[in-house]
């Protein structure tokens, strides 16, 4: 018993000194909590998502309400398809289907731009969305 305790111990140890640059999300990473955040209705988690360049041009000073309004409606279901970085920019593409309507896709573009080390969606919409 005491040797399965100390390989766990051995494993986790090993796991927490891989932290370094592993901690800093990809642009990828970034789409995919934007697309988990909004299919599971985290309007909170989506404003964290967004940059502040974003958050003023959406011209509210509740991000977290206005995100629910505008995501309140028929049940959308996203799926991240691409996402092309270039440096500091990168374009996100993603599928949103309606539930409960068939062959109902549309591609929506999704703009992030690496801010003080952080990714961060920049820009909604695009071509198709």
């Amino acid at each position: 018993m005491r040797r399965v305790s100390i390989a766990g111990i051995v494993a986790l140890v090993a796991l927490a000194g891989c932290g370094g640059d592993d901690d800093e999300q990809s642009a990828q990473d970034v789409a995919r909590s934007y697309v988990e955040a909004r299919n599971q209705g985290d309007a909170a988690k989506v404003c964290e998502l967004y940059s502040q360049q974003l958050i003023a041009s959406l011209k509210t000073s509740d991000c977290v309400a206005f995100v629910k309004e505008q995501t309140s409606g028929a049940a959308t279901d996203l799926t991240v398809v691409k996402v092309s970085e270039h440096g500091d920019r990168a374009t996100a593409t993603i599928q949103a289907s309606n539930t409960g309507v068939a062959n109902a896709i549309a591609p929506i573009e999704v703009q992030l731009t690496k801010q003080d080390g952080e990714w961060k969606v920049s820009a909604l919409g695009g071509p198709g969305g």
